[in-house]
């Protein structure tokens, strides 16, 4: 009996739900909203009694920031609610492809390019919501007065990178369309190279559109910048002439970067007199790397987002080094990043944890956990430490694991006599084995960056995180058996029978059956990473329903939650590529290898030398940014080195080495964001702590964990079959 279903989805009908679904839905979120509908869950603690909660000052803006905010507002629920498209799509591409031998083209197709076109649209509402990374490690600790002045001088940076785009996306677009029309040199109508051949330029219009609507929000964020620093040059005695120095200089910048701007519109060939256009043509790449780099950080600490901090440097090195053509790469760099389909796991996982988290599921499973191992000795941290195993099984996010279980299970255990320590550093380490346990993001983006199988990550990734979470559950269960008085274990009264730990496992039966299909139709290779996590949010929808938590305002929750994690991730993408695509363009690249080659080192004193670099980086920057800061230029060396093994143990085959270091990458992440004094899960926890917990109580929570996590690398450098054994028994 022949099942094929040779259903194509028409062009018409894909755009009429793009632009008429979000309408629909938001009918129904708001009619819901208005008869009293609630959101289920929550993402910040509650305020403890007594205590106020000290709000700086906000700029009140005026009339245009208002619109421009309803604007950003508008465009990003828009697209937020297109993730609600994707699970449908992948479960139909899924179910055709093995129930009907009808796989699809446009199944896949259509979900990456609608996800590229989220990305473009939803830069602006993550600015206005303040959800774009900032390595404010100068910044949070500057005055007031000093804040809004360094505000107002990167503001230039941010406006540079927006421009570019504006431009060179508006012309990336209209070579795509009609050049009677638009005004193109090169394309007409062009469409996908595929069978559904898609038409491309909405796509590429949101290239134009998107640095639209975020160059709007920036104009916002600067009027709200410039009346901050009013308000507190009125208030401030000290520091102002170093504010007001920093406000010259945001002007005189300014000021060159309209001059360039005139540059470009008005010459071709020859700049104008004065012009900085290709004045550094002629400097070495040894003088580049110190240029761009030390450039780099000075910025950062100045408080600028890191995607606008790469991507604003980055066109200026561009236009310094090369010229105003080179500008045209902007496009050409961040469109592959659009239409990649790895990338389009990220917003579905994201999405799937979000939903879970509305439908209570992760307090229950805290709840059936620490049932079952109370009666231990530090049973609850143990407890908190397998919660995290199978949260990070479901999440794949860090902040949000740790963040989660520090609401969950720190009351908890401070309510037990926890030493705080212990509490604190359970919750940490647990909640970054979301780095390593699949449905990991941070595998998914290096696995698209460094071109290598997701699949074989997230299976050479597994034992290491399992090997990781049994080493945090075995030092808290010998704290807990040294002394008592650290972790106590529950109280008999409190204990459950075996009849109803069976019960409260029965509640757990949903999600973990979830769990167990994502990572198994990942695992057997029946669906792709991206299949697996849209099928992985259709059944969280289902297991929402079965709690009674699938309602309009949990949709839209975990839609806008969806929204600004996933944005925040690929503008750092977008910057970052353009920032270290052209220094790999000017050689950068090869500068290293020869710089390390030449210093003598051995293949595993310069994985040594890499793993020490890493972890300075996560003191500093975000993990996304360390990813594309360093895995292009790290992946390349290491592929050119023979790792034979250390001590008479065995080394690593050659074809599995990008495979063995992509998973010591992982693990090394994991101790960035423990790393004080500026890892970002000690900040995550130190945002849901009661006051009287202090930084440095959180910082000497993190040390033990931090040895464990440095012994686990240890351990998987020095015997690679931890990584390699899985991926190669699956895959061969």
């Amino acid at each position: 009996m022949n099942l094929e279903i040779n259903f194509i989805l028409p062009h018409w009908l894909y755009w009429s739900v793009l632009i008429f679904l979000p309408l629909v839905v938001m009918f129904f979120v708001d009619r819901s909203f208005r008869r009293g509908g609630r959101i289920d869950g929550g993402e910040v603690a509650e305020v403890p009694a007594g205590e106020e909660v000290v709000v700086g000052y906000r700029p009140p803006g005026n009339l245009l920031t208002l619109a421009i905010d309803r604007v950003s507002g508008f465009f990003g629920r828009y697209v937020a609610y297109w993730s609600l498209i994707a699970p449908f799509v992948f479960a139909y591409e899924v179910l055709m492809r093995y129930a009907f031998n009808s796989p699809t083209n446009w199944a896949h197709e259509s979900m990456t390019l609608m996800f590229g076109m989220q990305y473009l649209m939803a830069g602006a509402f993550a600015l206005r919501e303040g959800g774009h990374v900032r390595v404010d490690i100068l910044y949070q600790r500057a005055r007031p007065l000093t804040k809004a002045s360094l505000d107002l001088l990167t503001s230039v940076f941010f406006f540079i990178f927006t421009v570019a785009l504006l431009v060179t996306g508006w012309k990336f677009f209209s070579q795509s369309v009609s050049d009677r029309l638009f005004f193109g040199a090169s394309y007409a109508n062009e469409v996908s190279f595929t069978e559904w051949a898609v038409q491309y330029y909405p796509v590429k219009f949101m290239l134009f559109f998107g640095a639209l609507l975020l160059l709007l929000q920036g104009i916002a964020q600067l009027i709200r910048d410039v009346q901050a620093f009013r308000y507190h040059r009125a208030r401030e005695r000290q520091g102002r002439g170093f504010a007001q120095l920093l406000v010259v200089l945001g002007v005189l910048l300014a000021a060159w970067v309209l001059f360039e701007m005139v540059n470009i519109a008005v010459t071709d060939y020859e700049s104008l007199a004065g012009s900085l256009e290709n004045s550094l043509s002629r400097l070495g790449i040894g003088g580049l790397t110190l240029l761009m780099f030390g450039t780099l950080m000075v910025v950062l600490v100045a408080g600028l987002p890191l995607a606008f901090v790469t991507g604003g440097l980055g066109v200026a090195f561009l236009y310094l080094v090369g010229d105003q053509a080179m500008l045209n790469l902007m496009p050409s760099r961040i469109f592959p990043m659009m239409t990649n389909y790895q990338l389009s796991a990220i917003p579905l996982f994201i999405f799937m944890a979000s939903v879970l988290e509305k439908a209570g599921i992760i307090e229950e499973l805290f709840d059936v956990v620490y049932k079952w191992m109370g009666g231990l000795k530090a049973g609850l941290a143990i407890a908190t430490v397998i919660a995290s195993t199978l949260l990070a099984a479901m999440v794949g996010v860090i902040g949000a694991a740790v963040v989660t279980m520090g609401l969950i299970a720190l009351p908890a255990m401070l309510k037990r006599n926890y030493d705080p320590e212990i509490a604190i550093g359970s919750i940490m380490a647990g909640g970054t084995l979301g780095i390593l346990i699949p449905p990991s993001i941070l595998a998914i983006i290096y696995g698209v960056i460094a071109q290598q199988s997701v699949g074989e990550l997230y299976l050479g990734s597994l034992l290491p995180g399992l090997l990781l979470a049994f080493m945090y559950g075995f030092y808290c269960w010998m704290r807990g058996t040294l002394n008592v008085s650290m972790a106590p274990p529950m109280p008999v009264e409190d204990r459950v029978d075996m009849s109803e730990k069976l019960r409260l496992l029965r509640n757990m039966l949903a999600p973990i059956v979830l769990v167990v299909l994502v990572l198994g139709i990942i695992f057997t290779g029946i669906a792709t990473p991206v299949e697996a996590a849209g099928i992985g949010t259709f059944g969280a929808l289902v297991v929402a329903a079965m709690h009674g938590r699938l309602t309009w305002p949990n949709l839209h929750a975990a839609c806008m939650t969806t929204l600004v994690a996933s944005a925040m991730v690929m503008w750092i993408i977008f910057g970052a590529s353009i920032f270290v695509g052209f220094y790999i363009l000017q050689g950068g690249q090869t500068f290293v290898q020869e710089l390390i080659s030449g210093a003598g080192l051995g293949p595993y004193a310069v994985l040594a030398l890499m793993m020490v670099l890493l972890v300075a980086l996560g003191m500093f920057l975000d993990w996304v940014g360390i990813l594309l800061l360093a895995v292009p230029i790290f992946v390349p060396l290491i592929k050119g080195l023979s790792f034979d093994g250390v001590f008479g143990l065995p080394g690593v085959d050659p074809a599995d080495v990008s495979l063995w270091f992509g998973v010591i990458y992982l693990v090394n992440m994991q101790m960035s964001f423990l790393s004080p004094p500026f890892g970002y899960a000690l900040f995550y926890i130190k945002g849901v702590c009661p006051p009287h917990i202090t930084m440095a109580q959180i910082f000497r929570s993190s040390f033990p964990f931090l040895a464990l996590q440095a012994l686990g690398l240890l351990l998987v450098i020095l015997f690679p079959a931890l990584v390699t054994w899985l991926p190669n028994l699956a895959y061969g």
